[in-house]
């Protein structure tokens, strides 16, 4: 694996238009899910809509479960073990699984609630935000995966 990421941020490195938008994407994605987030509650709520609570309690469930498990676990980012440099510099630790991917993930899902086009939008930018995840050297391919499954887990789940 510490040879796949190697590769890949020899890659990025070598293309510098690349890597600027890579580390863009990764500064800026999380900061479009998290306004759109409480847009979307504030519509759910004054349409009344049934599925309010639903995204209230599912993306603090999902946010809360990985964020004591991050701690549990205290898995090391690839380049505290591997001989990578990351894009962008990050904290240490706590790395599986990744708290950005399962928050803007299940915030995407719950954006369906509200609005088809509006969850495609943050589907999308969910998917950016996982993969800059791996780009940027910060998490593992599975920290991101298990945050997914988490995400679509903590949705599906009903009351």
């Amino acid at each position: 694996m510490e040879s796949f990421y190697q590769s890949m941020l020899a890659f990025i490195r070598k293309k510098p238009s690349l890597e600027k938008l890579i580390i863009i994407l990764t500064k800026y994605c999380p900061y479009i899910t998290f306004t759109l987030y409480p847009c979307i509650l504030i519509d759910l709520g004054v349409t009344h809509n049934s599925h309010f609570l639903e995204a209230i309690w599912k993306p603090c469930l999902a946010f809360l479960f990985v964020t004591v498990f991050r701690k549990i676990i205290n898995r090391p980012r690839p380049y505290e073990h591997m001989n990578i440099e990351p894009l962008r510099g990050h904290k240490h630790g706590e790395s599986f699984p990744s708290r950005h991917s399962v928050s803007a993930m299940i915030i995407a899902l719950v954006c369906f609630y509200a609005n088809f086009y509006i969850g495609v939008f943050a589907l999308v930018i969910a998917v950016i935000i996982c993969l800059t995840r791996i780009l940027s050297g910060v998490h593992h391919i599975s920290d991101v995966i298990a945050a997914i499954i988490i995400a679509l887990i903590c949705f599906m789940i009903s009351y």
